[in-house]
């Protein structure tokens, strides 16, 4: 299956979903704003070495095998309210436990990865919703809370670097970055040439 397809999704609703292109390989390159380079800018600036995820605010995709040309699983955090480690296993809970999700052999500092991951998602939301008050829309930064994993603090902690972090030249980056893609969207909708 693995030789034929490039993804393999399990989803809540429509069960196995095979493919094969390679889904989120596509979403990093064509539809995430500056594709994964502002989001692994802002994991180092922040020192957060063990980040492994693409951070979306109210979505979270994990990998737990880091990011890799060869086979890897990445595991939607949105959807688990906690996980459980057992030697070199480790299980998620979904919310309101329907179901578990297991994985063998995985790294040892898995939760320091999940840690990571986590805080950069709270960094980046926390840019997103002051870039929509500095263009007047209104969006609770609570707004997404789902009871998931991903807006819980009790699975990482702030470090102090994170704590007195300075928003402004990275919030300044990603206005320019939105401002120049959605130039170039109007543009290719009215078929216009840069």
């Amino acid at each position: 299956m693995f030789g034929e397809y490039k993804t393999v999704v399990l989803d809540q609703k429509e069960g196995i979903v095979i493919s094969t292109k390679s889904v989120l390989h596509k979403y990093t390159k064509h539809v995430l704003i500056s594709g994964l380079s502002l989001q692994k800018s802002i994991a180092r600036i922040l020192g957060l070495a063990s980040f492994h995820s693409i951070s979306l605010v109210h979505l979270v995709f994990f990998s737990l095998h880091a990011y890799s040309k060869k086979n890897t699983d990445w595991v939607g955090l949105h959807f688990f309210e906690d996980f459980d480690m057992q030697k070199n296993s480790i299980t998620f809970k979904s919310i309101k436990n329907q179901y578990t999700l297991s994985f063998d052999n995985t790294n040892p500092c898995i939760h320091k990865r999940i840690n990571d991951s986590l805080q950069h998602n709270d960094i980046l939301s926390r840019i997103t919703h002051r870039y929509h008050e500095s263009i007047s829309w209104s969006c609770p930064l609570n707004s997404h809370k789902t009871g998931s994993m991903i807006f819980n603090t009790d699975f990482y902690k702030p470090t102090d670097a994170l704590i007195s972090f300075n928003f402004k030249h990275v919030i300044d980056e990603i206005i320019h970055d939105w401002h120049y893609i959605y130039i170039c969207h109007v543009a290719r909708e009215h078929v216009l040439k840069r």
